[in-house]
């Protein structure tokens, strides 16, 4: 990433068609690559109308596919020797030409009567770094002591962390969803994108640039972009390069929109599971307009050409640009791609607080400016209002030694072609909005794991309305306010809405906002599931939850079903509640919550509802002399309904001073002593074999043991009625006899 903004260029078809002499002879039919003339030929990208005299006789052939190349017949009316360069679209495609320049082709294209617009095919660049004093070249790796404190929950130390780690509690998005990296192609052979990528394709239409020994084709790896000093001198093509190792700049941005994360090595991205489709654009020196917009169209699935798309994307991250206002290729492209549902997230340039490059001041895309890990726009970032919103763009704090707060990210060691694949590092350096706007797409694709449907713009406008708020302090009282872009360079400054778009990602608020409302709880348990008829349930549902934030109500309501009756005898709003069964059947409780956004959970139980069996005590005698027994027999207690009685329970309910059980008392029968003369009441409590009971009392009378006799004649029995009468008439008798003697 050391090149100023290396261009992206994208055409989709390889047509040409033979001689053209009039509209009428249109045909299109596919051609070997197109060639482009010598370095400083003009090359102008030209869109032909749709309803005009030259695509409705392309429209007519019976060819197909059916891409311009129109070339000899602009040539006859301009009078102009013109050459067919790649097709871009259905109705545009890349004309070269000799001896003047590609701004003064455009304009006399663009006067034919067929032709919507015509303009120069521009080179674009990567988001290069500053010439910091902390880039050297050749020194010892060390991973940075952060880490990526940029995936991390932020703090007071790092505020425009972007909190990725909590929105992976609510996904950690899904290969379904797709991201595009239009760039300068990819290793595929890194560890940490081995089975993240899919195969993509290589939109370089020039040899040369491409540097990989032809132009388009099916392999969209990296070979490398490095400029030596010699090509600038001496090829007229690299006149105006800037002089680099290669960048390995495609495989540092894929590496933080999707590497493989929680896989033991490397490291985590922001999208983890989502998939990456690299689109090559870029080669040495950047690339140009048409290859780049080619490659947008046929990247979200607008172009077969000059290969179907597989695996169309969702999101197009492009990484690079230069100065200049928005052409109205890319406005097309981009009305193409966002009507069918493709969000477009372009890095907003590192010029240094100048305005926003293109393509990131077209509308319609989310431009991305970079912060500083303190939240304040870092130095080299370009600002404006055409900003959706800012992300980290990594930065350095101190001006010697290792930087202390680099973009961690999957990079490359070779500094021509590649050799061992690595990370960047505090030395190996990953800074720039190159960076900010993978982290962006990367949340774009968490949003789109939880809700597909999402479009372009609302993606857009969720990812402003929960941008957490810039800082007004905390980088020192001598760094000013952002001011609106000038010719003047603004480094370090406290961002503004108006500068700096809508504030800081919030990756975790964004994916938050976009998924399904977590759903209440509502668990519930009832004192019994096989209730008797007028017996009370007792129903709780207190550990029924809601989302934090949120306040929720209950609602208890009933089924009956075989004839059951029951009704509730509480309140049906509150957490628990009572219900009296009144006939047997079945009976189905629900209690449904509902949050303050409407999102409802219920959950249901099934209660059975019986008759309770019936307990029978017969007693052998209802009256005991103390000391002795009496059995008490429950065997013809009885269940309804199929059922069985499974335990018998004896117990006395009173008069446990006066009788207590001989044996067993977890049998049909029983015995009750006598202890003492009193009242024993004793009851049999019955469980049938569905858990309902029953319980039937029986009193018995204790009575007191007769009291025993001291002699006598009869062998000492105890002393009879008879006897006490006539013992009573003797001692009157005697007494008599006596008043008598006295007398």
């Amino acid at each position: 990433m050391r090149h100023p903004l290396l261009t992206l260029a994208a055409l989709c078809a390889l047509l040409a068609p033979p001689t053209l002499h009039a509209p009428h002879a249109l045909a299109a039919t596919p051609a070997a690559q197109a060639t482009a003339p010598a370095a400083k030929a003009a090359r102008v990208i030209v869109m032909y109308k749709s309803g005009g005299a030259l695509m409705r006789a392309l429209s007519a052939h019976p060819a197909s596919p059916r891409y311009p190349q129109l070339a000899a017949t602009l040539s006859q009316r301009t009078g102009i020797a013109l050459t067919d360069g790649h097709p871009i679209s259905e109705r545009s495609q890349v004309v070269f030409a000799k001896g003047l320049s590609s701004a003064g082709l455009a304009a006399r294209l663009a006067a034919d009567p067929d032709v919507e617009f015509a303009e120069p095919d521009q080179r674009r660049h990567i988001r290069s770094i500053p010439n910091d004093p902390l880039y050297p070249g050749n020194q010892i790796s060390a991973t940075p002591t952060v880490g990526q404190w940029y995936l991390r929950p932020p703090n007071s130390v790092n505020v425009s962390a972007i909190n990725a780690e909590t929105a992976w509690t609510t996904t950690t998005g899904t290969s379904s969803v797709v991201v595009a990296v239009l760039d300068t192609g990819v290793r595929f052979d890194h560890p940490d994108l081995v089975g993240k990528l899919y195969t993509g394709y290589d939109f370089i239409s020039d040899t040369v640039t491409a540097n990989d020994g032809n132009g388009r084709d099916a392999d969209a790896s990296d070979p490398g972009d490095w400029v030596t000093q010699a090509e600038v001198d001496s090829d007229p093509t690299f006149k105006d390069c800037d002089v680099g190792d290669s960048s390995w700049h495609g495989t540092q941005v894929a590496g933080l929109v999707g590497a493989a994360t929680n896989n033991g090595i490397g490291m985590a991205s922001v999208g983890r599971n989502v998939m990456i489709l690299p689109v090559r654009v870029l080669g040495k020196c950047g690339g140009f307009d048409s290859d780049i917009i080619a490659g947008m169209l046929w990247a979200g699935g607008l172009s077969s050409n000059p290969v179907a798309n597989s695996h169309p994307a969702k999101v197009l991250n492009l990484s690079l640009g230069s100065a200049g206002s928005c052409t109205a290729s890319y406005t097309n492209a981009i009305s193409q791609l966002t009507a069918a549902g493709v969000t477009v997230v372009i890095s907003a340039g590192n010029a240094e607080g100048l305005a926003v490059d293109t393509p990131a001041n077209c509308s319609g895309v989310i431009a991305v400016a970079g912060v500083r890990h303190i939240g304040t726009k870092v130095g080299f970032s370009s600002l404006g209002p055409e900003v959706a919103l800012s992300a980290p763009a990594g930065n350095c704090i101190n001006l010697s030694g290792a930087c202390l707060n680099p973009l961690l990210t999957t990079t490359n060691t070779g500094t021509t072609v590649p050799a061992t694949n690595t990370y960047s590092d505090s030395f190996r350096l990953s800074l720039g909005t190159s960076f900010s706007a993978p982290l962006v797409a990367g949340t774009a694709g968490l949003m789109l794991s939880v809700k597909p449907a999402l479009t372009p713009a609302q993606v857009k406008s969720t990812l402003q309305s929960t941008a957490r708020a810039f800082p007004t302090s905390g980088a020192g009282a001598t760094i000013p306010v952002c001011q609106a872009p000038s010719s003047t360079t603004q480094d370090e400054c406290y961002c503004t809405t108006s500068t700096c778009g809508a504030g800081l990602l919030d990756t975790a608020a964004a994916v938050a906002a976009v998924a399904p409302p977590l759903a209440p709880t509502a668990p519930l348990s009832a004192s019994t599931a096989n209730p008797s008829v007028g017996v009370p349930v007792s129903l709780e549902a207190s550990d029924a939850t809601v989302a934090a934030g949120r306040s929720g109500t209950y609602l208890w309501t009933l089924a009956t079903s075989g004839g059951a009756t029951a009704s509730f005898t509480s309140a049906v709003n509150g957490s628990t509640a009572t219900l009296l069964p009144t006939a047997p059947g079945t009976v189905t409780v629900t209690l449904t919550v509902t949050d303050d956004l409407g999102v409802q959970t219920a959950a249901s139980t099934m209660l059975t509802i019986s008759n309770p069996p019936t307990a029978v005590i017969v007693p052998s005698s209802a009256t005991v002399v103390a000391g002795d027994s009496v059995s008490l027999d429950g065997s013809t207690s009885s269940a309804v309904g199929g059922r069985s009685i499974a335990q018998y329970a004896w117990t006395i309910s009173s008069g446990a001073s006066f009788g207590s059980f001989l044996g067993a008392t977890n049998a049909s029968t029983a015995a009750l002593q006598g202890t003492a003369a009193g009242t024993v009441v004793v009851t049999l409590t019955v469980t049938d074999s569905a858990g309902v009971q029953s319980t039937a009392n029986s009193t018995i009378t204790v009575t007191a043991a007769p009291v025993s006799s001291g002699g006598g004649g009869g062998g000492g029995g105890a002393l009879g009625l008879p006897w006490l009468i006539a013992l009573a008439a003797a001692v009157v008798a005697v007494r008599v006899n006596r008043r008598r003697l006295r007398d």
